[in-house]
């Protein structure tokens, strides 16, 4: 009897390439904490440069609105990463798909939690000035 292929695991086919990780995962881990650090210090940036200007406050809604969405598309990276991979939870067995559902999850936890909290920056210059 032939060995049977999970449907819900595409990269257990024979022929899947063990080389390095698709794009979309490395975007999934990566995106967000990079947006989150760059947003820190251009938030900081136009603080300083926005106090006393009337366009100042506009710039930090575009920097935190911008922040938001970049790192919600790693969010979603993260997610199609890990539906594609099977909705599983990470195993410990060798090879890409253990990998490929590691990165997503981590991703997608990571992802989220750091978009949440430029959510949360971004809501604070609602109710703060520049120059407070």
């Amino acid at each position: 009897m032939p060995p049977t292929h999970d449907p819900a695991t595409p990269h257990d086919t024979p022929g899947h390439r063990e080389g390095p990780a698709p794009v979309a995962q490395w975007v999934g881990l990566l995106l967000a904490p990079a947006v989150f650090a760059v947003h820190l210090q251009v938030g900081y940036l136009l603080v300083l440069w926005g106090c006393g200007r009337e366009t100042g406050a506009l710039w930090i809604h575009v920097a935190g609105a911008l922040s938001v969405l970049l790192a919600a598309v790693g969010v979603w990276a993260a997610w199609l990463t890990w539906v594609k991979s099977g909705r599983v939870s990470p195993g410990e067995g060798p090879g890409p798909v253990p990998r490929t559902r590691l990165m997503a999850t981590t991703g997608l936890g990571m992802s989220a939690l750091l978009t949440v909290l430029l959510l949360a920056q971004w809501i604070t210059a609602f109710f703060l000035s520049p120059c407070h």
